[in-house]
């Protein structure tokens, strides 16, 4: 019987090629995924500046769920690339399906609590009486559709892991299409379809990205891939589990640590009043399609690093990260560029509010500066969770956000610098944090030849400090 094979054989072949080949269509994917609330930013800024302050007041939590999917979908890509890289393709549908198993019980997590600490979270965050009741409905919706979230990243995980990027593209460019046309329909109303809303804007969100899952899903039961989902004797794996949370703990809780970040930076920037907090909001949503380039090749490279680390080509995956370093570099300071350049003309697509516009000016034009180093920092966050080793992609989120947050506070209102200070500090912190990842992974690229297998198979890096 002839052995199963990936879909993407990336440990043999060019190396560029292979960053390439995965890099383009998740870029899609990730483009396509981002755009959907961009769209949402779009069409709810109709409704006003305190609809548009109450989604971006909303997206630090929205943040954490997807903080939790982040985690737990490059989790399970990472031991679904280790895995093929040992040829060990009996164990891939094992972890995919206990995958599964951890996304529901996030899923029911994220409802329970969401709704108790709902009302405690946008009191915390003391946004004026109309913005908070735009981000309880906003909120609210997106808790009951979390489990789309998390059953539909997982999908595209598996398809990531072993290589198929073009099937999770798909997915999403279906997603970001449905979301095009039924926010308006939602938001506004349509017929029979009442206006909902700020509401309605999460709504589509959902239904758009659970029809896009079912297309993944369509993917992995009709056997096109090499994960395979059949549920005839699933069962509890404490292996498989073990594998993915490994990875998936601490990623998340660094994905959780931006949510927490951004929370408190909201936070500061409210207290400059509701056209900051909007145009903030604004400003940082075009900034999540910014940094895009750089997390598609930090994901293609997590995948190429996976399956040579699980094959000991420990050479190839320390080259993957240096190709991937220089590329992501070069992509964020030119898109960096752009955006100082071009923000004047394109805020204005989402709000007429000249106020609000000054301030998403301001902001790209002190930040934007040092997005190069922000691809610094996601790169080395990828080569980590390509090793199995993501613990210090934890380190280096808290030293981005603590020191981001710090520096805002003391210099926006310590040292009188206003708003700008807010800005200056991200500025700083992000320079800091890229520079600081890059000497920790080159530090572990150095002892590379001291990655060694334990007798269960199971990568380790040993890290000297």
């Amino acid at each position: 019987m002839t052995a199963p094979k990936p879909k993407k054989d990336l440990t043999t072949g060019s190396i560029r090629k292979h960053i390439l080949f995965l890099a383009v269509p998740m870029l899609v994917a990730m483009f396509a995924h981002n755009l959907l609330t961009l769209v949402d930013t779009f069409f709810v800024g109709k409704l006003g500046a305190e609809a548009i302050a109450g989604v971006s007041a909303s997206f630090p939590i929205f943040f954490i769920i997807i903080a939790l999917n982040s985690g737990l979908g490059i989790g399970v890509s990472s031991a679904v690339a280790r895995s093929i890289g040992r040829k060990e393709y009996g164990k891939i549908s094992v972890i995919a399906e206990n995958g599964l198993l951890i996304a529901a019980a996030l899923s029911l997590l994220t409802l329970i609590v969401g709704f108790f600490t709902i009302n405690h979270v946008v009191s915390f965050l003391g946004v004026a009486g109309d913005v908070a009741g735009f981000m309880k409905g906003y909120l609210s919706m997106l808790y009951f559709g979390s489990v789309v979230f998390f059953f539909g990243n997982v999908a595209n995980a598996m398809l990531q892991g072993e290589g198929d990027t073009k099937t999770p593209m798909k997915a999403m460019v279906i997603s970001n299409l449905l979301n095009i046309a039924l926010d308006p329909i939602f938001i506004f109303g349509l017929g029979p379809v009442p206006a909902m809303g700020v509401k309605g804007a999460a709504m589509a969100t959902v239904i758009s990205v659970a029809i896009g899952a079912l297309y993944s899903y369509s993917h992995l039961f009709g056997g096109k891939a090499l994960v395979k989902l059949g549920f005839k004797r699933l069962a509890y794996s404490s292996e498989a589990i073990r594998d993915i949370l490994v990875v998936s703990i601490p990623t998340a809780a660094s994905q959780g640590a931006i949510a927490v970040g951004v929370f408190f930076l909201n936070k500061l920037v409210a207290s400059f009043g509701s056209p900051a907090l909007a145009g903030f909001g604004i400003a940082f949503r075009a900034e999540s399609i910014a940094v895009l380039p750089a997390f598609a090749i930090g994901l293609a490279a997590l995948a190429v690093i996976g399956q040579n680390i699980g094959a000991k080509q420990y050479e190839r995956a320390m080259h993957a990260s240096i190709i991937a370093t220089i590329a992501a570099f070069a992509f964020m300071e030119a898109i960096g560029i752009l955006f100082i350049l071009t923000s004047p003309f394109w805020l204005s697509a989402f709000t007429r509010n000249p106020e609000v516009i000054g301030y998403g000016r301001h902001y790209f034009s002190i930040a934007a500066m040092v997005y190069g180093f922000v691809g610094l920092r996601i790169i080395a966050a990828s080569s980590f969770q390509g090793l199995g080793k993501a613990l210090p992609v934890l380190g280096i989120t808290v030293l981005n956000f603590g020191l981001m947050i710090a520096l805002a506070y003391l210099l926006a209102f310590k040292a009188g610098a206003g708003i700008s200070g807010i800005w200056w500090g991200a500025l700083v912190a992000n320079i800091v944090a890229g520079i600081a990842a890059q000497l920790w992974f080159q530090n572990t690229l150095k002892h590379a030849e001291r990655l060694h297998f334990e007798s269960n198979g199971k990568a380790v890096a040993v890290i000297e400090q």
